[in-house]
């Protein structure tokens, strides 16, 4: 393991960098923008409350862009920062069930902190957004 993943920045900068991409690609859909931001804050809840693999099932049924888009790039960060490889793509539901009960465990540990940094971040890239999403 690179001493870059101990660096608590580490996190920091590939979620910003994720969220910063997916708000600048769909900037004008202001609809769209606001189900990010809500997705982004509510991650980490779902996460804790229904696991890992309810996350990457729920993905293939929102219907929800915005909302997929953050579960989405959510699992391409976590793919990304965890060396696991298979998350992201439509077999992430099978790589997750076949995972030995501890790299699973770990890996949701790892997927939780870095829901957590898609809640802190979100209030940052979605600033323009926030407080009519949290009106509705």
């Amino acid at each position: 393991m690179s001493d870059e993943l101990y660096d608590p920045r580490t996190f920091s900068k590939s979620v910003y960098k994720a969220l910063s991409y997916i708000w600048q690609k769909h900037q004008d859909d202001r609809t769209r923008l606001k189900e990010q931001y809500k997705q982004s804050v509510e991650l980490y809840s779902y996460l804790a409350t229904w696991g890992m693999l309810r996350l990457k099932a729920e993905e293939q049924a929102l219907n929800q862009d915005g909302k997929k888009d953050i579960v989405v790039i959510f699992f391409k960060t976590l793919q990304e920062l965890s060396g696991q490889t298979g998350l992201e793509q439509n077999q992430g539901l099978d790589t997750l069930s076949d995972m030995e009960a501890e790299d699973y465990l770990g890996l949701t540990g790892l997927g939780l902190q870095i829901a957590r940094e898609f809640a802190f971040w979100a209030t940052a890239v979605y600033a323009d957004v926030k407080a009519e999403a949290e009106a509705e």
